[in-house]
């Protein structure tokens, strides 16, 4: 448990941050979207920063009880297999993954935004004040 707050007094104030940034600017986040569709290779430091998050964090909680922490969990797989596709999926899947018209728009943005507020909340709260 003590693996688990650390953890989600790291990534709750992230998903917080990403959350409401989601939600205050998702016009423009929606360009970046699309031109991260332009040039897929520019994904790949972010996947590589993936590959290393995903693994440190599996590594230090990889629980899979039906609580709050799991999102730490499924946080990391999500960051580790996002990741491990960019490196070895062939481009054309990327470019076709990247074209999804579902990601670039406003309203994807807007849900993904207040799911990670949310989130940020609960696991900020759980880890700094209970």
């Amino acid at each position: 448990m003590e693996k688990a707050l650390m953890l989600a007094a790291i990534i709750g104030p992230y998903y917080l941050i990403l959350g409401l940034s989601f939600l205050m600017y998702a016009g423009q986040w929606k360009k970046v979207v699309e031109g991260y569709e332009k040039n897929h290779f520019a994904w790949l430091p972010f996947a590589a920063i993936a590959v290393i998050l995903g693994v440190i964090i599996i590594n230090m909680y990889n629980v899979w009880e039906w609580n709050l922490y799991v999102v730490i969990t499924l946080t990391g797989w999500v960051a580790l297999l996002k990741g491990v596709f960019y490196f070895l999926a062939p481009g054309s899947w990327i470019k076709k993954a990247m074209r999804c018209r579902l990601v670039s728009q406003e309203g994807f943005l807007y849900f993904w935004g207040a799911l990670f507020t949310v989130l940020g909340i609960l696991l900020t709260y759980n880890a700094y004040w209970t």
